[in-house]
């Protein structure tokens, strides 16, 4: 579970490579989105920081945690200054070492 609150801690200090640098070396981010996955801790870095100026203003909030062994889910708020973006469910597997083999993130986004 440690790993997965540093990953929200550096979000909201938009630190997006270092979120980046707690995958394995071999690890898979699969994003929220439409966007393929990404394997390899220096794509996964280079594709995080790809989204640092998008996400600057944007923080998560209302973290609830859950672990079971080496696979920790956290459910958050993103939140701009705005108000509410929307829920998002992270996924993460991780190996003894605390390496993020695997994140798979999930977000629902309100209708207007």
């Amino acid at each position: 579970m440690e790993t997965a609150q540093r990953y929200v801690e550096l979000f909201n200090a938009n630190r997006m490579g270092d979120m980046g640098r707690l995958f394995a070396e071999n690890g898979l981010w699969v994003p929220p989105n439409d966007n393929p996955p990404t394997r390899g801790r220096d794509a996964i870095v280079a594709g995080y920081e790809s989204l640092a100026e998008q996400t600057a203003s944007m923080t998560f909030t209302d973290a609830r945690y859950y672990q079971d062994g080496n696979v920790a889910i956290v459910e958050l708020t993103s939140m701009t200054p705005d108000g509410p973006v929307g829920r998002v469910a992270d996924v993460f597997e991780c190996n003894d070492a605390g390496e993020i083999l695997r994140m798979t993130g999930y977000s629902h986004t309100p209708r207007a």
